[in-house]
This record gives C-alpha cells, structure tokens and sequence, in this order.
C-alpha cells in the first residue's frame, strides 16, 4: 500500500467517525426537555398569640369586688335552751287553742302560756310590718336617716314571729320584721318602732317587756338601709 491510499483511507475513517456523531444530533434538532413542575409551598405565617391568662387578670382586676355577706352572731330565741329561771319569761312556744265564736272553731296560735292579762289603756298607734328586706322608705316619711329601735330578738320559727307580731298590734305598737343570716341559717328579727324620740321610745321598755316577756334593747336604726 502506497502511502497515497493510506491517507485516503484515514481520511475517510475520520469523516464517517464525524459523521456517525454528529449527524444524529443534527438531525433530531432542539431537544424538549421535561421537568417536573412543583408549586412552591408558601412560608407558614406567623400566629399571632393571645395571653388570655393575662386578659382574665387585667378584666379581673377591673370587676367591682364582691364584698362578703355579713353574718349576725346571733341566736333564735325559740331555738336556745331555756333555764329554769327563764322558763316564765322568756320561752316562746306554738300552742294551738281551740277558741269557739259566732264563725266557729278556729285553732289560733299564741306565743306564751295563758296567763291573765291586765288591760292597759295605751294610744291607738298604727302597726306597720314590713317583712321584705331591706326597709324601703317612703317618699312622704319625714325621719331622718338615723333613729332608734328596740330589738326584742331572733326567732327561728316563723309561726312564733306571727304570733309576736300579732299581740304587739293589738297592744298598740309599731313593728317590724327583717331577715337576717347567721352561721346557724337565716333567722327573723323583730322590732319594735322606729321612733326619732330616744326618750319616749326607751320609756316603752318595761311594758313591752310586761307584755312578751322579752327584754327588749334599745338600739340606734338607719332606716335608709
């Protein structure tokens, strides 16, 4: 082989070497390429946060305070025990009678063992109970703010207040009622009065307790309460 053909034949082995590698990417021209698309997630966003344990303080702050109900250190009357010395002038009991009249039999409810009563000739005063609490005044009353009571006591047994409240009407006296709360429940007291005259009202001491065996106290009232 002369070195003429030689050279042909290198010649030619490059071109269809060429030939094989870049005739196939001439000929299937731009190439698609595929990508997967993916969304791009958003940045999680902030949360605002609440102290609510700091709001419940700062409104708790700012509630009017509850002021605690006041307790009476006190003891019903009809409830306590009685002693043998007390046992005629201070024990209240129910005692059912059977009083007959034109109408018929009526059992009638008194506070105290018959005993004979002296008639006492006393002014005719109105008897006003008032046993809704607290006392409303009224617009016409000309007391003042302060006057004065007689406590007679507590009782327990409404039946025993009833019949209190009774025979100090028909004896000519002004009274009332008001509930209050011990640590033993709630008990009634009643008064007697109010009157703006301390003197006159203290005067009413030894017949009132002539009359329910109660030794009253003499005590100073704000009848705007």
């Amino acid at each position: 082989m002369n070195s003429g053909f030689l050279n042909r034949l290198v010649g030619t082995s490059i071109v269809v070497v060429a030939a094989i590698i870049f005739i196939p990417n001439i000929l299937d021209g731009e190439k698609v390429h595929f990508k997967d698309g993916f969304k791009a997630i958003p940045e999680r966003s902030e949360f605002t946060t609440i102290e609510i344990k700091q709001e419940i303080d700062a409104k708790a702050e700012l509630a009017p305070e509850i002021k605690p109900v006041a307790l009476y250190d006190e003891t019903a009357i009809d409830d306590e025990p009685v002693s043998t010395e007390k046992a005629d002038s201070l024990e209240i009991k129910e005692v059912l009678n059977t009083a007959t009249n034109d109408s018929g039999s009526q059992p009638i409810q008194v506070v105290e063992e018959a005993k004979p009563e002296v008639e006492e000739v006393k002014p005719q005063q109105q008897v006003v109970e008032a046993k809704v609490a607290p006392l409303q005044r009224s617009e016409t009353s000309n007391l003042t703010s302060m006057a004065y009571v007689i406590q007679l006591g507590s009782f327990s047994h409404k039946a025993n207040v009833e019949a209190l409240m009774k025979k100090l009407k028909n004896a000519g006296f002004t009274a009332f009622t008001r509930p209050i709360k011990t640590r033993n429940g709630e008990l009634t007291k009643v008064f007697v009065g109010p009157q703006l005259d301390k003197a006159d009202l203290e005067q009413k001491l030894p017949d009132l307790e002539k009359l329910t065996k109660l030794k009253g106290r003499l005590t100073q009232f704000d009848i705007t309460k």
